[in-house]
């Protein structure tokens, strides 16, 4: 290897090049990224493109890797541009990919999905594992938005581009994780157990599958006994000096003894703050702090609440200035292209000035004459299709209110004034008609009625529940007031009003409970309401989504909420909602 001389004129932009390959291969990644400079310099000296566009790519891969996320922005952008001026597809979607990733860092989800598209229209199919680490990061954005059936859909898509081992290890302990958010625990399981049975060259690996898979048993069955599969894990991942890993361990560990040895799990609870603080991440130490918390008296665990509160206001202006610090680069970057189309155009316009003056002027009226038709024919357009969908909206509801009226009531109606007409009928069924025709009025009333949003909404919400409390069935509420209702944005009211109208309709129509109780709780800006009843629940134990339910999961969807039913024939259903506020 040389010695690099700043002055000397004998060193070429190849052997620059191998000398940052050396760094890379060694991990060095300061020293890497000192010789990729080296070799941009270089490049500018030698005014070769291409050369340029690799020492950008260069340089922004270190600086990833040394987390200067936003810098590293910076040049992929760099050399995306100049790959672009070579037709160099390949390198541009790998570009896209690398912006996509850090754009997901950010939480920047929606951009970031649209430069990894981007990053496979350019690839066209080639390139297998630039398609692969793509998917994957489509696949970790919808997992973060809780949209789990398309993460579950990428990271299919990414198995089928992968090649090696390790790859496909790492793709499947994600999918399994995905399972496991969704509580779907058996396909976790299977998956995970799959690949124990492969050849697993990496002890790292190996430990993380095993700690996985004994976690996720534990919560799908309590009173399973991993503590072997845990204590193996944990003992690997000592031996491999994995201290990330040993807190994902001590933290698993520390669940399993909760409820069965509290000093144990206050024990383990103790070592994954340590290990969380040697490797400086906070929300780990955070997640240690408040299993802690849990397992002190009051009086101990005082210290460990400022320290709690003082790591989450650090984290939160760490992330503050991260993310300005990205948004100024982004922007900058973006001014700076700016300002080179802007010189581009004024030099173009200034020889065309010289060359056809009148013919410019003449040019300019002709396009500002269809610029200004152009904008009014849009704007006229849009209020058009505007009106359009209000007009098709309203007709939509119109036909669903009429279909309702004569599907529910119309039959209805017709039988009970039949039944009136004939004196051999009880009178007591005709009641009981009328009375179930009464509540399907309220019910087709209630989903079509506007909704009251804003500072009164609670009390509105508070309306609808009662409407539905009777003798025959008592209706509960528990802490509805600690979800600060009347603070939700718009849209959220909206959707969870809508949420509970469907939930009492369908108990009402097909339930036949006595007693409803919600219970409400609201966890750092994480509502959560659960809904049970003690009536029939579904046959067969298989929840049916039709009509009102599959509404139900679609309106939660909406604002990036979740909804699960719980199911149990003759002994009720339960279903638990969550949303952020």
């Amino acid at each position: 290897m040389f010695s690099f001389q700043e002055k000397s004129t004998n060193i070429t932009y190849d052997s620059i090049a191998k000398t940052v390959v050396f760094y890379s291969k060694k991990r060095d990644n300061k020293k890497a990224l000192f010789y990729s400079k080296k070799m941009l310099q270089k490049s500018l000296n030698n005014k070769n493109e291409k050369q340029k566009a690799e020492s950008y790519y260069r340089i922004a891969q270190f600086q990833r890797k040394l987390r200067a996320n936003d810098s590293a922005f910076y040049f992929y952008n760099k050399s995306k541009e100049l790959y672009r001026q070579q037709n160099d597809s390949i390198q541009i979607a790998r570009c896209l990919r690398d912006i996509a990733i850090i754009e997901s860092s950010y939480g920047n989800y929606i951009n970031s999905n649209i430069s990894a598209i981007n990053g496979l229209e350019y690839l066209k199919g080639r390139n297998a594992s630039a398609i692969a680490s793509i998917y994957n990061t489509l696949a970790i954005n919808s997992k973060k938005q809780n949209l789990f059936k398309q993460a579950i859909y990428n990271y299919k898509q990414a198995l089928t581009f992968i090649s090696s081992t390790r790859g496909n290890i790492v793709i499947k302990n994600n999918m399994a994780n995905v399972y496991k958010e969704q509580k779907e625990y058996s396909k976790s399981i299977s998956i995970l157990e799959e690949l124990l049975k492969g050849d697993i060259t990496s002890q790292k690996s190996k430990a993380r599958i095993i700690d996985n898979l004994a976690h996720i048993k534990w919560l799908n069955n309590p009173n399973i006994n991993i503590l072997k599969d845990l204590l193996l894990a944990k003992s690997i991942r000592v031996k491999e000096k994995d201290t990330y890993g040993l807190i994902a361990s001590y933290s698993h560990l520390s669940d399993f003894f909760y409820k069965k040895n509290r000093s144990k799990s206050l024990f383990y609870a103790d070592k994954m703050y340590e290990v969380s603080k040697k490797e400086k991440s906070p929300q780990d130490q955070i997640e240690a702090i408040d299993k802690i918390i849990g397992l002190q008296t009051a009086q101990k665990a005082i210290n460990y609440y400022k320290e709690s509160i003082r790591l989450r206001d650090s984290l939160q202006e760490v992330e503050s200035k991260h993310q300005y610090k990205f948004a100024t680069i982004k922007y900058n970057y973006e001014e700076e292209e700016k300002q080179k189309l802007k010189f581009q155009t004024l030099a173009t316009e200034n020889i065309l000035v010289a060359e056809k003056e009148k013919s410019q002027k003449k040019n300019v009226l002709i396009i500002g004459f269809l610029s200004i038709s152009s904008l009014l024919f849009l704007i006229y357009r849009r209020k058009e299709q505007h009106k359009k969908r209000i007009l098709q909206e309203n007709y939509n509801t119109e036909t669903r209110i009429a279909k309702k009226l004569h599907d529910e009531l119309g039959n209805d109606i017709f039988n009970t004034l039949t039944k009136v007409q004939n004196t051999k009928i009880n009178t007591e069924e005709i009641i009981n008609d009328l009375d179930k025709i009464y509540l399907q009025t309220r019910a087709i009333s209630h989903e079509n009625d506007s909704i009251e949003t804003g500072s009164n909404f609670e009390n509105y919400f508070r309306n609808l529940v009662a409407s539905y409390n009777s003798d025959a069935c008592k209706i509960i509420l528990k802490d509805l007031s600690s979800l600060d209702l009347n603070n939700l944005n718009k849209s959220k009211q909206i959707v969870m009003y809508r949420v509970f109208n469907e939930l009492f309709v369908n108990m009402k129509k097909h339930s036949q409970a006595s007693l409803v109780v919600l219970s409400c709780k609201k966890t750092n800006h994480n509502l959560e309401i659960s809904y049970a009843d003690n009536g029939v629940g579904f046959k067969d134990n298989t929840i049916i989504f039709k009509n009102g339910l599959k509404n139900m999961e679609t309106r939660i969807k909406t604002i990036n909420g979740t909804i699960n039913f719980e199911n149990k024939p003759n002994k009720g259903l339960k279903v638990y909602i969550h949303f952020k506020n």
